[in-house]
């Protein structure tokens, strides 16, 4: 019944999503929104919404019994964050906007080229690599929201899907499971992992 827009995903309304408005306001605070905000609003309004947002989130989770949609990878019952520390950094020429290209383990099949997109609350798996992992179709969901490609494109996806999405660093491994929406366009990634 719910369906969340700026997630293109099931289980909440684009009203309540607390992604959409934490971007929101951080573009208001970057002063990108100004010609939209309210100047005569008062402060405490603000506020107030900041400190209802988590226990809203909380009622939220608790009429929800299903996963919900997180780019957090988990590890043995605990949630373990993917960062980069100072080690990461050696012979990279600062400021750099190199993307950041992996390779995951989707539905245990090893894929490479995989872009995590810092811009983008969507993830895409393109059909050249969904038709390499030898899925049956009837495992495809669908879709009606079209996306919004990179050069300013209408793009309709096929179908979705639920796949499992493994990261292994010997010797840990982190699992969780990711709803792509898969699309037929060419691309030289095979997937993209969004985070908004």
């Amino acid at each position: 019944e719910k369906y969340c827009r700026y997630h293109c995903d099931h289980g909440r309304d684009t009203e309540e999503c607390r992604q959409l408005k934490n971007q929101i306001e951080d573009l208001i605070r970057k002063g990108h929104l100004r010609k939209y905000v309210d100047r005569d609003a008062p402060q405490g309004r603000r506020e107030q919404r900041r400190e209802e947002a988590p226990r809203q989130q909380e009622e939220q989770q608790q009429q929800q019994p299903r996963v919900p949609h997180s780019k957090r990878l988990r590890t043995g019952g605990d949630e373990e964050v993917i960062s980069f520390s100072e080690a990461d950094y050696e012979g990279v020429r600062l400021p750099h906007d190199d993307p950041v290209v992996v390779t995951l383990l989707v539905e245990l099949f090893t894929m490479k080229r995989i872009l995590i997109d810092n811009g983008s609350s969507a993830d895409i798996l393109y059909k050249h690599a969904f038709d390499q992992l030898r899925i049956l179709a009837d495992q495809l969901k669908p879709v009606k929201t079209p996306l919004i490609g990179f050069a300013g494109e209408t793009i309709h996806p096929l179908r979705s899907i639920n796949l499992s999405v493994v990261a292994v660093t010997a010797p840990r491994q982190s699992q969780v499971e990711i709803t792509f929406l898969v699309v037929d366009t060419p691309s030289p990634y095979n997937a993209i992992i969004g985070r908004p």
